[in-house]
């Protein structure tokens, strides 16, 4: 406690109750795919990919079925059982999202 004039300050530290979420404990990433879609997701960074995964293909589940792409950040395929904080990943960031294709020449070319 500080006494100053007429006036008191005093300094208030809250204590950690283990409840309230430290300072970038969080991240909110961004994943858009080739067709301009975009979706965010906050989780913490130590949750694993496969939640934003889920939450992906839940969001544009009209457009994209589950399971028919993949998940790229700095050109590296996501896995599922990845976190954002091995990955070094910082809020923001953005992951691209690209359809599987499937197939490819019908005929030989001669």
């Amino acid at each position: 406690m500080r006494r100053s004039g007429g006036t008191v300050a005093v300094k208030v530290e809250k204590a950690d109750d283990g409840k309230t979420p430290a300072a970038g404990e969080f991240v909110t990433l961004k994943v858009q795919d080739t067709d301009g879609r975009v979706v965010y997701r906050t989780m913490r960074r130590t949750d694993q990919l496969q939640g934003l995964m889920d939450f992906y293909y839940d969001r544009v589940q009209e457009w994209v079925a589950t399971g028919t792409g993949r998940f790229l950040y700095d050109g590296r395929r996501l896995r599922g059982w990845q976190t954002p904080a091995e990955l070094l990943m910082e809020d923001g960031d953005e992951v691209d999202f690209f359809v599987e294709l499937i197939g490819g020449a019908g005929g030989h070319a001669v």
